[in-house]
């Protein structure tokens, strides 16, 4: 509602509103003014308020006695009592707001002629305090306050509170003076601060007051102000809402246009600030306490983080009236929780959310009972469709107000004071409950296959865009009626696939959303009870998409029995591995179609039965929904065939509301209805099963035992269904043709003019036509200098599509580079590179800075490729798709050519078996370099090298750069199936891109690729895919070729190993590497999590072997045993004086 405030805070009731026309000189205004009863003392007829002033930026002048509107000047008159249109202010009426003008005169003229009163009736006058106070924090006193001696005796009084800094408040009332000329009020300290107030400060204002003042307004009266105050704020509504509030760039330009136009068109249904949301009273929430005695607690400190938030949004809202100040009896403290940070916005200022604690008062309200929907039926009902829309409400408790009487018991107490809630707020018991019944009184007949919702989460789908926009019409008109908002900024539009309540949506059907299935499959292995109901409960909510899950889980639940001891056994991995292993692949189920045949198959196990619903649709079963539970002692006790035949009557029930009055196949083993319904006496509980079973309309069609369920579902969508995802990882843009190319070079300005030159035997430095291809080309020196390259010219409308081709491993600025420049040329070519890798995105997010080697450089000579190999496992990583956990990576030491196998497990058996298919392809090397790992000594993998004579070399135990051609392959593997994997499941099959592209990529030390100095030649990459070769050679010329480049590789592989190894000596320099002797006395780094006070090193120990590359063999003094350490990682103990020595 709108107030109308005096100066002296007094609020003026009024009984209408009305829009006037005037004139002031011979400039027009518009104005709104309200009708009041002139019970208030007013001396003119119509006055104008801040809101003229402001609107019109009016400058009061008090010096010249003028007000300046714009480069307009009027004087002021003197102060006697005007008429509204009187010649004396020189206002007149426009013709057309002549019936406005008769009806605002009526309306005065209803309520009687002008009173006239004392001057003192309409005057307030400052109000002192009598004495100095004292009041402590969150505390009250009362206080005694001067009466002005010109305000007549014997009369009411009524006390305005004056805005004060310190922080304390005092209520309006109203008073009865004492003899003593004073009267008595409360003043609260609702600070953390002791607040002290001197004598005779002013603290507000006092003026007479006259029962006859008091008018009621009537319901007509309350009607015309909340209309007219909702049309305000429908214009607020309008004015800021903007076009890129919706988010709609994956529509075309015409789709997304009408969607904006529907959008704007319904403007009154948005709200971006509290002071535009939606306000309404079709529901009123009553908290009813099981006892009247109030309730209070101090309140929490706020984070100095947050304190700076916390007065905003107090502040925030007190200005939209969702609060105010409070004097209550009850006080519940506020806590501010930071909400997550947009990761892609990480420089923005953290944001927090307001909540009550209310478990005092949730304790002692009544509650109000309500069903909510089931999530599974909601799902069901919505899925299956092809696009999506989902609706978030703004603040959507804040829009349900509050019964006056309710108010205090929600009041809440912060640094900055006590407050009430004027709307219902979050936290307290029954807020969910009544804003689930506002959803369902506003959404009553709509709700359906098109529209669902879950508390403030409205979700719309159709089949296609003129549908939804439809659905979505009727759901702003029942929101617009009554007066709830949105929030732009949380909408989802027009979207084929959406997450909804866990679970992702579209026109397939629905299946677990990714971030529930990460939950799941990287949930590690339970170590306790508690862990394993942690696991069951997140499981629980998918078990309708696990085929068997009574069954699957049965190790798992056997463990949450009381009094049963905790031992995880091969059941229990079994069962958490497998359950694992069907959400990782995000089962998917159709939703219901009535116009398909229904089939239902049904399994009994000595444990657990379970049930199928189906659809048959092309001669393939889709599942729709799986039933499962786990049998009761004294059911696994039936024979097999009643556990059959109570599989099939569990199933039945279960699917009860899809299979009542429908006539449906029933694939089971008829063994069980055959058999018990030719019996003339059967047992009685068979008896009412069958019973209930004759009310279903049913084709039993029998299913071999031998084949359960499972079986014959895969079977049949196996031979009747092709409609495989393929993935494919090597596919190249079809941008990159040659026929692509010629086109983009003949549009290029620049190019175009070089090729129409070269057509007419214009020179034009080292660009040519090839004969071939006809594309343009470019001569330039190979890097050694030794010999000419021929490039393709790339077109500047092409250049990014290069780039990111060449970047889709996400490797660094120059191995993207080498990449292009390999066959492709273009003017700036190594700074486009350069930015475009320096802003992907994806780069930023997954890779460390760089830092500076940190350690002594050695380098490891080998004779040729395949002569010395190092392997080693990565993980445990994230399941896969296909059910890995790890990778077993292989480099060539010469070449560093990589090759790497993702695994389910890394015993010695698995990796043995990687061996093998590596040595068939590469050849058996001469050395194998490992780290300590159990699978790699075991005994298993000893007699496996021995056998092949295979020299086995250890590096040394917590040194990782002992194997650092490994390690770095490792950070750049990691770094770039982090970007390229939009899910982590995706890793293994990203993997087989990244050896391509690695494997193709320049070293920095070898300035080769590993394959080019593995197999003497390059392999093309999808950047190539398309690229003709341009010149034909005879098979004994490309030969020789090969022959002179493998023996140029090779010597130009050891100048530049050498170089770069001579080049990086200034990064090491000063780090002086310790030199030991035989015999010497070491300590050796305590590679154990120590705590405080848990040595940091251990020994003593007696070096008895040195090896090379600054590694040392050690034993130690106390129990002799013997280990293998870099020099990093002892350090030498010096010798005692000899006055010290025994």
């Amino acid at each position: 509602m709108v107030r109308i405030k005096t100066i002296d805070n007094t609020v003026v009731p009024y009984m209408s509103a009305i829009n006037l026309k005037f004139k002031i000189k011979k400039k027009w205004f518009s104005n709104q003014f309200f009708v009041t009863l002139n019970s208030w003392n007013a001396q003119y007829h119509a006055i104008l308020g801040y809101d003229f002033l402001q609107r019109n930026k009016v400058v009061i002048d008090t010096v010249n006695k003028q007000l300046l509107v714009g480069n307009q000047k009027f004087d002021f008159e003197e102060n006697s009592p005007t008429n509204v249109c009187s010649e004396t202010t020189n206002c007149d009426i426009s013709e057309s707001d002549k019936n406005k003008k008769e009806s605002f005169e009526q309306i005065n003229n209803n309520f009687g002629e002008k009173v006239n009163v004392s001057e003192e009736t309409f005057h307030a006058f400052n109000v002192k305090i009598a004495n100095n106070i004292t009041v402590q924090p969150f505390s009250t006193e009362i206080i005694n306050l001067k009466v002005p001696k010109n305000i007549s005796k014997n009369k009411d009084l009524i006390f305005i509170p004056k805005k004060n800094k310190l922080g304390y408040l005092i209520n309006e009332s109203l008073n009865v003076p004492t003899n003593a000329n004073l009267f008595h009020t409360i003043i609260e300290n609702n600070t953390n601060k002791v607040i002290h107030v001197r004598k005779n400060t002013i603290m507000g204002k006092l003026s007479t007051f006259d029962v006859n003042d008091i008018i009621s307004p009537s319901e007509s009266e309350i009607y015309q102000i909340n209309n007219l105050n909702l049309y305000e704020i429908h214009k607020m509504r309008r004015d800021e809402l903007l076009k890129s509030d919706f988010k709609l760039d994956h529509l075309n330009d015409k789709d997304k246009k009408d969607m904006q136009d529907l959008l704007l068109k319904n403007y009154k249904v948005f709200s971006k600030s509290y002071k535009t949301l939606g306000e309404t009273s079709a529901v009123i929430p009553e908290f009813s306490l099981l006892h009247n005695f109030p309730l209070q607690t101090k309140p929490y400190s706020i984070p100095l983080m947050a304190k700076k938030y916390a007065q905003q949004e107090i502040n925030n809202l007190l200005e939209a009236g969702i609060i105010e100040p409070s004097s209550s009896s009850y006080c519940f403290p506020v806590i501010f929780i930071k909400k997550k940070q947009n990761p892609n916005d990480s420089n923005s200022e953290p944001k927090f959310r307001m909540v009550v604690d209310y478990r005092l008062l949730n304790s002692i309200t009544e509650t109000f009972k309500i069903c909510l929907p089931k999530i599974s039926e909601i799902i069901k009902n919505i899925a299956g469709r092809n696009i999506y829309c989902v609706l978030d409400l703004k603040s959507a408790f804040f829009q349900i107000k509050l019964r006056d009487e309710d108010k205090r018991k929600l009041a809440f107490c912060t640094e900055m004071g006590n407050y009430q809630p004027t709307r219902l707020p979050f936290g307290s018991k029954n807020s969910t409950s009544y804003f689930h019944t506002l959803i369902s009184k506003c959404l009553n007949g709509i709700t359906g296959k098109n529209v669902q919702f879950f508390l403030d989460d409205i979700i719309i789908a159709a089949d296609s865009l003129c549908a939804l926009k439809v659905t979505l019409q009727a759901v702003f008109d029942r929101l617009i009626k009554f007066n709830l908002t949105l929030d732009p900024a949380k909408l989802q539009l027009c979207k084929p696939e959406i997450t909804y309540l866990g679970f992702d949506l579209n026109a397939n059907g629905f299946s677990p959303s990714e971030q529930n299935a990460n939950k799941v499959t990287n949930f590690p292995r339970p170590k306790n009870l508690k862990q394993v109901q942690m696991f069951l409960g997140m499981l629980n909510y998918f078990r309708g998409l696990i085929y068997d899950y009574a069954g699957i889980v049965e190790p798992l639940v056997k463990l949450t029995k009381k009094n049963t001891p905790f031992v995880w056994s091969v059941e229990c991995e079994n069962a958490f591995n497998t359950v694992q292993e069907i959400i990782l692949k995000k089962p998917t189920l159709k939703n219901f179609d009535p116009n398909l045949p229904i089939s239902l198959i049904t399994d009994a196990s000595k444990i657990a039965i379970c049930g199928i619903l189906l659809q048959k649709k092309d001669n393939v079963f889709y599942p729709l929904e799986f039933f499962s539970r786990k049998l009761t002692p004294a059911e696994c006790k039936y024979p097999s065939i009643r556990r059959e035949l109570l599989a099939i009557y569990a199933s039945v029930k279960h699917f009860h509301d899809q299979l009542l009055g429908e006539k449906f196949e029933l694939l089971t083993d008829a063994k069980p209805l055959t058999e018990y319904q030719s019996l003339d006496k059967k047992p009685e509980i068979v008896a009412r099963w069958l019973l209930y079973l004759g009310t279903f309309s049913f084709t039993p069609t029998h299913i071999p035992g031998s084949l359960n369920p499972a079986d014959f579902l895969s079977r049949v969508v196996e031979e009747n269904s092709l409609n495989v995802n393929n993935i494919t990882l090597f596919q190249p843009n079809d941008k990159l043709s040659m026929q692509n190319i010629s086109i983009e070079q003949k549009q290029d300005a620049i190019l175009s003019k070089i090729m129409n030159d070269l057509s007419v035997n214009k020179q034009c430095k080292q660009y040519f036509l090839d004969v071939n291809s006809g594309l343009l080309m470019i001569k330039n020196a190979h890097k050694n200098k030794k010999k000419i390259v021929n490039r393709i010219v790339i077109p500047k409308s092409l250049i990014k599509v290069y780039i990111e081709t060449a970047h889709a491993p996400h490797f660094g600025v120059r191995k993207t580079f080498e990449f292009i420049r390999h066959k492709y040329q273009w003017k700036g070519m190594y700074l486009d590179t350069k930015n475009f890798c320096e802003h992907c995105e994806k780069c930023l997010e997954n890779k460390p800075k760089a830092k500076l080697t940190q350690t002594q450089m050695i380098p490891k000579r080998n004779l040729a490729p395949g002569q010395c190999i190092a392997i080693d496992v990565v993980g445990k990583l994230p399941r896969s798709t296909d059910n890995k956990n790890f990778i077993l990576t292989i480099i060539d030491h010469y070449s560093r050519y990589l090759e790497a196998y993702p695994l389910q497990n890394i015993t010695s058996r698995t990796i043995i078996n990687c061996l093998n298919k590596y040595f068939a392809n590469f050849g058996l090397p001469k050395f194998l370099i490992t780290d300590n790992a159990t699978n790699f000594i075991s005994n298993e993998m000893v007699e496996f090298l021995d056998r092949l004579n295979i020299q086995h070399r250890k590096s040394s135990i917590y040194y990782p750069m002992a194997n650092g051609l490994l390690e770095r392959a490792h950070r750049t593997m990691k770094e770039s199936l982090a970007s390229m994997c939009e899910s982590t499941f995706q890793w293994s099959e990203k993997l087989l891109f990244f050896k391509l592209y690695y494997n193709n990529s320049i070293h920095s030390v070898t300035k080769f690729a590993p394959a080019e100095i593995f197999f003497g030649r390059k392999q093309n990459l999808p950047l190539d895919s398309f690229f003709e070769p341009i010149t034909v050679e005879n098979e004994s010329k490309y030969l020789k070729n090969i022959r002179n480049n493998m023996c140029s590789i090779r010597n130009e592989f050891a100048k530049n190993e050498e170089q770069y190894f001579k080049n990086n000596a200034p990064h090491i320099k000063g780090r002086k590497v310790p030199n030991f002797n035989l015999g010497d006395k070491v300590f050796v780094k305590n590679f154990s999590h120590p705590h405080v006070f848990q040595e940091k090193y251990k020994g003593p120990f007696e070096i008895i072997k040195i090896l090379r590359n600054n590694n040392y063999i050690i034993k130690s003094l106390k129990d002799n045993k013997t280990m293998k350490l870099n020099v990093s990682k002892i350090f030498k103990q010096e010798q005692p004086r000899p006055n010290l020595r025994n």
